[in-house]
């Protein structure tokens, strides 16, 4: 398994550059080393531009900017989340429009997909034989959508999930993420007891266990055929990690949302916390 730490990259950027930069991109990996050619990049924006929030009923201008200014010609393209494991597949302009759904696959390369994540976790998937790539939003209600996407992508098609290269990126790790016993049990019979350990909270907690999505995602991955060797795992937390400055890179739900009083209605936390966007494109 190929581990990186994109704040210590996002920290180089800043050493030479003086700046903090807002968006920060990665090569996917196969056989061990990274795909700098004939591939999609991957990436994400960082809590230093904002919130890249979407809603289909809202405009967000700042988003559009940004995602712009990644994206150039390329069209960004967009869905609005459910916490689902549903993933389409974009072919043409505008299949996307008024679209509920966490992921989405595609071959043209004049298309960038998008999702927003905030501690969820982002996927991202490529297959050089059949140059189909996805960006997947996975949330722990929603693991599981990548064995979904490779499913549907060689359905549509061909290949094999052996051919596919995945990278996770930041989300929130095991040290920030305490979970019940029933969701304990749920991942432990789906995903693996290795994703699952014993806090050192109190006998009487409510959340006396900790979840590694991340190694609840490998996994997956690995179970459904894909090579350890072309997978990529970003090891930053989103909630806990600080660059060199002392400060957050990554906008976090747990860190700047979850601990508003309860009065408080889920629309204003969401509001309240930094949504990035996760891409995948030929940029």
């Amino acid at each position: 398994m190929n581990r990186i730490s994109l704040t210590e990259k996002i920290d180089s950027i800043a050493q030479k550059d003086g700046e903090n930069p807002l968006f920060i991109t990665e090569y996917f990996y196969r056989d061990g080393k990274p795909l700098s050619q004939r591939a999609p990049v991957w990436g994400m924006t960082l809590r230093e531009a904002g919130s890249m929030r979407f809603r289909w009923n809202e405009k967000n201008l700042h988003r559009e900017k940004m995602l712009a200014t990644i994206c150039g010609k390329k069209e960004a393209l967009s869905l609005e989340l459910i916490h689902s494991k549903i993933v389409l597949d974009i072919k043409k302009p505008g299949e996307n429009k008024n679209q509920l759904a966490d992921g989405m696959i595609t071959t043209n390369k004049d298309f960038v997909p998008v999702v927003t994540v905030a501690d969820c976790v982002p996927i991202f998937l490529f297959c050089p034989e059949t140059g189909v790539f996805a960006a997947l939003h996975s949330g722990w209600r929603g693991t599981g959508i990548a064995a979904e996407a490779i499913k549907k992508a060689c359905e549509i098609y061909g290949g094999r999930p052996e051919d596919f290269c995945a990278a996770i990126g930041p989300h929130i790790h095991k040290c920030c993420y305490s979970i019940d016993g029933e969701r304990a049990k749920y991942f432990i019979e789906n995903f693996g007891s290795d994703c699952v350990e014993k806090s050192e909270a109190p006998e009487n907690s409510r959340f006396p266990y900790r979840l590694s999505l991340a190694r609840a995602n490998e996994n997956l991955l690995l179970d459904i055929g894909i090579k350890e060797e072309n997978i990529i795992v970003c090891n930053d937390c989103t909630c806990s990690q600080k660059n060199k400055a002392g400060t957050f890179p990554f906008g976090s739900f747990r860190r700047e949302a979850a601990f508003l009083p309860p009065e408080v209605d889920a629309e204003s936390r969401s509001r309240s916390m930094t949504v990035q966007a996760a891409f995948c494109g030929y940029l």
